[in-house]
């Protein structure tokens, strides 16, 4: 699921009102060693956890081929809605959207964990939506 399908769950009154509280992000380990070794052999977050609940747009599994889940992205940076897009299409371009059939709460085989904008999960729109046919379709 997207990151930014628990925005409306999360609200007082919802089915998962309070879960960002529930898994704090470890700053010790998400701000460990020198930024510039970020991404690098060198990472010093390599072998911790991070952890954390984020319940707004950017944040999207990463699925290897045959479906196998490999970790996350998380963009931030813009509206929660940029940010979901744009995660998007960074996982398209890895090549780590090998997800068709997995599942979500969409309701499009397509784009299973796509950010929707009615309902349980919904979230608000967004100043300036991206329609969501303009997205690529994930890979078997």
């Amino acid at each position: 699921m997207s990151t930014a399908n628990l925005y409306t769950a999360v609200q007082p009154g919802g089915s998962l009102f309070g879960l960002q509280l529930s898994n704090p992000v470890d700053t010790g380990a998400a701000y460990k060693g020198p930024s510039i070794h970020y991404g690098t052999a060198n990472d010093p977050m390599v072998g911790d956890k991070a952890g954390g609940v984020n319940v707004f747009g950017g944040g999207l599994g990463l699925y290897a081929a045959g479906k196998k889940i490999i970790g996350g992205v998380g963009v931030s940076g813009d509206t929660s809605c940029s940010d979901h897009y744009i995660a998007w299409r960074v996982r398209n371009n890895l090549a780590l959207d090998h997800m068709r059939g997995v599942g979500g709460v969409s309701g499009d085989p397509d784009r299973p964990d796509n950010l929707i904008f009615s309902g349980g999960f919904g979230h608000p729109h967004c100043i300036s939506d991206t329609p969501t046919t303009t997205l690529p379709i994930v890979q078997n």
